[in-house]
C-alpha cells in the first residue's frame, strides 16, 4: 500500500503542481472560483470511500454493489474498488446516468426512464454491466492508472481496457484542451477530475460511457442503404465482394473455452523457470480505409444511390490500377478486378490510431517524453485481404501525420540524418486524417479511416516497394498480436506464452512444428532491448517452428536478414530453412549460432571510424561471413544516441539469396540443431 501511495502521489506532483507553477499567473487573472476541495484527499481514501462520501454517485455506488467483476466472480466491482490496485475511475452522476435511461427510451428499448421499466432481469443485468464495467480502466496488469496529463491524444484509445474489455478514446474540443470527452460523447467534468485515491484516480463525466457494439460487417450493412453515412458505395463494394460475414468476426470463441478450461497450459508449461499465461483471449480485428462517397460522385458524375458496382469497376479499369485483372461480374473472385481494388482497403488487424505508425525507437525519439514529435520515418507493411500483397503506413517529422504508400526520397547516406530529403507529388501517398474532424469509426472489432483519395496496388506502388529494403518487425507477420493488445505494451514483463499443440495453434501465419517446443512473444518496451519495436520471437527447448513470409511486390532477387540480439547468453544453434512448399523446405547453409555476433572476431566487426572507405571495407568483410551491422536509424537503446549500427550485440544475418515472386508464398523454418 505505501509503494503504491507513493507511485500515485509522485505521479500527481509530477502532472500536476509542476505545471501550475509555470502557469501561475494565469491563474491568477482568472476570477472564476472553482471549488478543488475534492482534488484533496485522505491518505486512506479509496475509490469506493470517495464515491460513497459524494452523493452525485450515490445511484453508480448502488450499482456497482450490484455488478460482479466477472460471470465467474461473487465479488462486486464496488468490493474492488475498496482494494488496492491501479484503476482509473470514470464515475457517471446521477444525471448522466439518468440522461443513458432516457437515450433507451428513445431508442426503445424501455417504455420509461425507470430502472423498473425493464422487461427482464436479464436486460437489466446487461444495462447496469455496460453502465459499471465499462466506467473503470483496470490498470493492475499494466500497473497504470491515468492522470489527465497522461491521457492519449485525440482519438487515440487509452492503452489499457475498461473491466468489459473494451477499448475507450478521448476527444478534445479544438479551442479549448481542457475541454474533453471519453469515447466522443461523454464530457469530464472541469471541476471533479484527477481525484487521487490510494488504489487510482477518479474522473466524473456527464454520460455513461457506452463503447459501440458493432462490428464492421453490421456496420457496413448499414451504411449500404445509410447514405447520409458517407460511405455507402464502400460499404455496397465489400458486400459485393462477399466479406460481411467475415467482418462481423470478433473473436474465436473455441479459443475463449480452451482458455476458460485451462487447456492452453501444456506440459511445457511446468519447464519454464517462471510462470508466463496465455493470451486470455483470441480476437479478430479489421482496419478499412474508405473512401468516401462524395469522391465517387464526383469521380463517377453520378448521385452515391445510383452508383453500381459496374461503375466503380469501370472507374478502375480507366485508373489502369489492375491491367492483368479478370473484368467480370464474379466479385467474389479474387482475380476480379473489382475484388482487388475492394480488398486492399482491408487489413486483417484493428489498428487504432496511435499504432497507425509505430514510434519506439528510431534515432532521435524518446517515447518516454510525452507526445514526443516523430523525427526520422517509421514504416510498417500490411498484408490485405484478397490476392497477397503488400500496404505501407508511413509517418515521419516531415510527413506531419501518418500516410498510406509514401515514397520519399531520404537522407541515407553515410554522414546523412535519415529524415525525409524531399517527395514528390506522385509519390507523397494518402494522408490519414486522425483529428477530432476525421470522421474515425471506432468498432468493437475494427477502425474505418475515411481518406480523401483512392489506394490502389498500382505499378508504382510495386516498384517503389521493390526498390527499398522491406524492414518487418517480428509481430508484424502476425495480426493476431495487434488484435490482441502485444503490440508497444508499456509494461516490463509483458509476454505471452502459447500452446504447441497442433490443435491449439494461436497464429494463422507461424506454425509450431513440435510439441517440444516452448514459444513466446515478448515485448521489450521498457526494458531497453536494441529489437526493432522492442519485439521478440521468442523459442526454447527442442524448437521447430515455421513462419509464413510476407510477399514480395515484383519479381526479382531478394535477400532476407535476420536481425538479432546478440546481448543474451542463451542463444542456441539452429537450422534455418526456406522455400515455397510448407512441408519441404531446403536447409540455407549450415546450422547459425544465434549467440555468434559482433563481438566475436571471426565476424570482423568493427565500430564505425572516421574514414568511410575503411568502413565500408568493415562492411564488406562482414557480408563475406554472412552478417551485416544492424541499423543506423535504430536506436539499441530507445531514447538513446547509439545506433544498432554501432552496437556489436545487433547484427543481421544474410539467410537467403534468391529469385522471388509475389505471387508465391514463402516461408521460414527454425529448428534447433542441439539436445537442449
Amino acid at each position: 500500500m505505501e509503494n503504491m501511495c507513493k507511485k500515485l502521489k509522485y505521479s500527481f506532483l509530477r502532472n500536476i503542481l509542476l505545471p501550475c507553477i509555470s502557469l501561475a499567473t494565469l491563474f491568477m487573472a482568472c476570477t472564476e472560483q472553482i471549488d478543488t476541495s475534492a482534488r484533496y484527499v485522505f491518505s486512506e481514501r479509496t475509490i469506493a470511500s470517495y464515491l460513497d462520501e459524494h452523493s452525485q454517485f450515490s445511484e453508480y455506488v448502488r450499482l456497482m454493489k450490484e455488478q460482479p467483476v466477472s460471470e465467474v466472480s461473487q465479488t462486486s466491482v464496488y468490493q474492488l474498488m475498496t482494494a488496492y490496485g491501479y484503476y482509473t475511475c470514470f464515475a457517471p452522476t446521477n444525471a448522466a446516468i439518468q440522461l443513458y435511461l432516457d437515450s433507451l427510451v428513445i431508442k426503445k428499448i424501455i417504455p420509461e426512464a425507470t430502472w423498473d421499466a425493464f422487461p427482464n432481469e436479464r436486460m437489466k443485468d446487461s444495462i447496469r454491466s455496460v453502465i459499471v464495467l465499462n466506467s473503470i480502466l483496470d490498470g493492475t496488469k499494466r500497473d497504470k492508472a491515468y492522470f489527465t496529463a497522461e491521457f492519449p491524444k485525440t482519438n487515440e484509445e487509452f492503452e489499457i481496457n475498461t473491466m468489459a474489455d473494451r477499448k475507450i478514446s478521448v476527444t478534445y474540443d479544438k479551442t479549448d484542451m481542457d475541454s474533453l470527452s471519453i469515447d466522443g460523447i461523454c464530457p469530464l467534468s472541469k471541476r471533479n477530475r484527477d481525484i487521487i485515491a490510494i488504489n487510482g484516480y477518479i474522473h466524473e463525466v456527464g454520460y455513461v460511457i457506452n463503447p459501440s457494439n458493432e462490428t464492421l460487417g453490421s456496420t457496413l450493412t448499414k451504411f449500404a442503404t445509410d447514405y447520409s453515412s458517407n460511405l455507402s458505395v464502400m460499404a455496397r463494394l465489400i458486400g459485393a465482394c462477399g466479406l460481411i460475414d467475415t467482418l462481423t468476426k470478433v473473436r474465436d470463441e473455441r479459443y475463449e473455452t480452451l482458455y476458460k478450461n485451462g487447456e492452453l497450459q501444456d506440459f511445457n508449461w511446468q519447464l519454464r523457470p517462471w510462470p508466463i499465461p496465455p493470451p486470455e483471449h483470441r480476437k479478430y480485428g479489421f482496419t478499412l480505409f474508405a473512401e468516401k462517397d462524395e469522391f465517387w460522385e464526383r469521380e463517377i458524375g453520378k448521385e452515391r444511390k445510383d452508383i453500381t458496382m459496374a461503375d466503380v469497376m469501370d472507374w478502375v479499369d480507366k485508373q489502369g490500377f489492375y491491367p492483368d485483372a479478370v473484368k467480370d461480374d464474379n466479385y467474389k473472385n479474387i482475380d476480379n478486378m473489382l475484388n482487388q481494388f475492394v480488398t486492399y482497403h482491408l487489413l486483417p488487424q484493428r489498428i487504432p490510431v496511435d499504432k497507425l505508425a509505430l514510434h519506439y525507437n528510431e534515432k532521435g525519439y524518446n517515447y518516454k517524453i510525452q507526445n514526443a514529435a516523430p523525427t526520422v520515418p517509421v514504416w510498417a507493411h500490411y498484408i490485405p485481404f484478397g490476392k497477397r500483397r503488400l500496404l505501407r503506413i508511413w509517418e515521419s517529422a516531415e510527413s506531419g501525420a501518418p500516410y498510406l504508400n509514401r515514397f520519399p526520397k531520404l537522407n541515407n547516406g553515410r554522414r546523412e540524418d535519415y529524415h525525409e530529403k524531399e517527395c514528390s507529388e506522385e509519390n507523397k501517398g494518402i494522408k490519414i486524417n486522425t483529428d477530432e474532424t476525421s470522421g474515425i469509426i471506432k468498432l468493437i472489432n475494427a477502425i474505418i479511416y475515411p481518406i480523401d483519395e483512392p489506394i490502389a496496388y498500382t505499378e508504382a506502388v510495386r516498384n517503389n516497394l521493390a526498390k527499398e529494403r522491406l524492414r518487418f518487425d517480428a509481430f508484424e507477420f502476425q495480426p493476431e498480436a495487434m488484435n490482441n493488445d502485444m503490440r508497444l505494451v508499456s509494461k516490463t514483463d509483458a509476454c505471452w506464452y502459447f500452446s504447441s499443440d497442433p490443435d491449439k495453434q494461436y497464429f494463422d501465419n507461424l506454425t509450431v512444428n513440435s510439441k517440444e517446443t516452448l514459444f513466446m512473444l515478448l515485448s521489450g518496451r521498457d526494458q531497453n532491448w536494441p529489437n526493432y519495436h522492442g519485439d521478440e520471437i521468442l523459442a526454447e527447448g527442442l524448437y521447430d517452428i515455421t513462419i509464413t513470409l510476407p510477399p514480395v511486390p515484383k519479381y526479382g532477387i531478394y535477400e532476407i536478414r535476420l536481425g538479432v540480439s546478440t546481448y543474451s547468453g542463451t542463444r542456441g544453434i539452429c537450422q534455418i530453412y526456406w522455400g515455397s512448399r510448407k512441408d519441404q523446405l531446403a536447409p540455407q547453409g549450415i546450422p547459425v549460432n544465434m549467440q555468434l555476433g559482433g563481438q566475436d572476431p571471426m565476424l570482423g566487426w568493427e565500430k564505425d571510424t572516421d574514414d568511410d572507405d575503411y568502413n565500408a571495407e568493415v562492411d564488406k568483410k562482414m557480408r563475406n561471413n554472412g552478417f551485416m551491422k544492424g541499423p543506423e536509424y535504430i536506436v539499441a537503446n530507445a531514447g538513446g544516441r547509439e545506433t544498432n549500427r554501432l552496437s556489436s550485440g545487433s547484427t543481421r544475418r544474410i539467410i537467403v539469396r534468391e529469385a522471388m515472386s509475389p505471387d508465391v508464398t514463402y516461408y521460414l523454418r527454425f529448428k534447433t540443431v542441439q539436445e537442449n
